[in-house]
C-alpha cells in the first residue's frame, strides 16, 4: 500500500492508495475492468506521470457502489455515465449564465462532466477528482435522487 501526499488548496491530505493489482484483489475485478470504467468515463484513478494508476478508499467505495448497480439495479456502463451526466454540475457550482451559455456539459447531457476537457469551472488548476460534483457522484442510486432534492434540483416527492 503506497501513501501519497495530496495537496488541496490549503491543507495537506494523506490517503492511502492501492495499486491497480491491489485494488482488483480488494474488489475482486480484473485490473482490466478498472480500466474500463476509467475508458467510460465513470471513475477517474490517481495517475503517476508514468501512467500508474492507483486508487483511494474512496474510489474502493465508488466501484462497489457502481458494481452494485450493475449486478442489484441492472444498469450497464452507459445507463451509469448517464446518470452521473445527470447532476446538474452548474447548479452545484454554481456557475454563471454567461457561462452555462457556452459550456459543453450544460449543453451535452450524455456524458458526466468531468468527461469534458475544456469547462469554465475548471480555473485555477481545480482537478475534477477532487471536485464536490465527482465526490457526489459515488452515492449509490438510492441517495443520487435525494442529493438532487437537496439542491432544489427536483421536487421533494409530495405524500
Amino acid at each position: 500500500m503506497k501513501k501519497v501526499k495530496t495537496k488541496q488548496k490549503v491543507n495537506t491530505v494523506v490517503e492511502k492508495l492501492y495499486s491497480i493489482g491491489q485494488a482488483s484483489k480488494k474488489l475482486k475485478l480484473s485490473a482490466p475492468t478498472l480500466r474500463m470504467y476509467e475508458h467510460h468515463g465513470v471513475l477517474i484513478p490517481y495517475k503517476t506521470k508514468s501512467g500508474r494508476r492507483y486508487y483511494s478508499d474512496a474510489d474502493i467505495v465508488r466501484i462497489q457502489c457502481m458494481r452494485h448497480m450493475i449486478k442489484e439495479v441492472g444498469l450497464n456502463l452507459e445507463g451509469i455515465r448517464r446518470l452521473f451526466a445527470l447532476l446538474p454540475c452548474w447548479e452545484i457550482k454554481p456557475c454563471s449564465t454567461k457561462d452555462r451559455k457556452h459550456c459543453p456539459v450544460y449543453l451535452d447531457s450524455s456524458k458526466p462532466c468531468w468527461t469534458f476537457s475544456r469547462v469554465a469551472c475548471r480555473k485555477d488548476g481545480m482537478q475534477c477528482k477532487t471536485c464536490e460534483v465527482y465526490l457526489m457522484s459515488s452515492t449509490c442510486t438510492d441517495r443520487l435522487k435525494t442529493i438532487l432534492q437537496g439542491i432544489g434540483y427536483l421536487q421533494a416527492d409530495k405524500k
